[in-house]
């Protein structure tokens, strides 16, 4: 039986919601499960995210838990309960043999079959964040940003259930509980980098380098996108299993992604691409998603002034002494700032 799982706080269960459905639809026979790193919100009612289970955290009784908590902030608390939840969904159900998991700003439009075959002889399988490679600024600019935020995009890991899954998820665990910050180029970046060791460290794990999985912005040089017989097909030859919409905000419907400085290529100039952003444009609004962003996240045990302070106090002073350099010296700063962005 396969279980496939996201995870996020509130303000991301139109996302959740979404995932969850177009999974059933090309796997019917697939349970999704909604990993709730927050509280059930007052404001909701519980048959939002049927049929699908929204399974809160704090059920799992992770040791430490509260710790984790208090140390990290939602993105990074979001992160680090990733292994023990996927332990857990083997563990309360022995009919469980494959659990993936999947970021909830995904949406999925094939069949999972094939990578299901494959995990009758892997334990784990991951996706590069591009497999190909030529000499243009962007591909440079995405090689180096991903040797500092890690090989493998974790918004996807599918797994089996093997002894060596058993012992990679405890591995992780031991990781992820104390140091899954979200710091790019520091040797730490959330659960993502850790994972670089996963292939050295663990037999059967397998790399799949297969266009249709995991397309997103920071492999859109390599792939094109095509719609055919009412199916997705990249680069002409494999279906699209899963898209990752990976920093698009709704908002700016006419961006792939709004985060600060990365470099993304228009939809003026892909214009392949502007049909599945808005067909996922259109699936958030009819799921309430202006409301639903507004949650707020109920884990945060620190006084808002207090567990900010520090951080806010250092980004203003930052600030002024940037705007206080000629112009020629914060446009260096900004050009360096932006080759170190990361993605995820």
């Amino acid at each position: 039986m396969l279980t496939v799982f996201t995870l996020c706080s509130a303000n991301y269960l139109a996302h959740a919601k979404a995932l969850g459905d177009s999974v059933v639809e090309h796997n019917p026979d697939a349970r999704f499960v909604i990993g709730l790193v927050d509280r059930l919100p007052l404001e909701l009612d519980s048959s939002y995210w049927h049929p699908h289970e929204a399974l809160l955290v704090e059920a799992l009784k992770i040791p430490e838990f509260q710790k984790m908590a208090d140390d990290y902030n939602v993105v990074e608390l979001n992160t680090a309960v990733k292994p023990f939840y996927m332990e857990h969904l083997y563990r309360r159900d022995d009919r469980v043999d494959a659990v993936i998991y999947l970021d909830p700003d995904i949406l999925v439009f094939s069949s999972f079959e094939p990578l299901l075959r494959k995990l009758k002889d892997s334990s784990i399988i991951l996706t590069p964040h591009h497999c190909a490679f030529d000499d243009s600024a962007m591909n440079l600019h995405w090689e180096k940003t991903i040797l500092t935020v890690g090989i493998y995009n974790l918004g996807f890991i599918a797994t089996s259930r093997t002894e060596t899954t058993f012992a990679f998820l405890d591995w992780w665990q031991k990781r992820v509980k104390h140091a899954c910050h979200y710091r790019p180029g520091s040797g730490v970046f959330v659960d993502q980098l850790w994972v670089n060791l996963a292939p050295i460290y663990f037999p059967n794990v397998y790399i799949e380098k297969n266009p249709g999985y995991n397309m997103s912005y920071w492999n859109h040089f390599e792939r094109r996108l095509a719609h055919r017989d009412g199916r997705y097909v990249v680069n002409d030859a494999n279906d699209l299993v899963f898209y990752h919409f990976s920093g698009y905000n709704p908002a700016k419907p006419d961006m792939a992604s709004s985060r600060g400085n990365v470099p993304i290529t228009p939809f003026s100039e892909r214009p392949d691409l502007k049909p599945i952003y808005d067909d996922y444009r259109s699936r958030l609004a009819s799921l309430g998603y202006d409301a639903i962003r507004t949650l707020p996240y109920s884990l945060l045990k620190k006084p808002k002034k207090f567990a900010i302070s520090n951080r806010v106090t250092v980004r203003r002073s930052l600030r002024k002494v940037l705007e206080a350099l000629p112009n020629s010296l914060q446009k260096r700063f900004r050009l360096w700032r932006s080759s170190r962005w990361p993605i995820g």
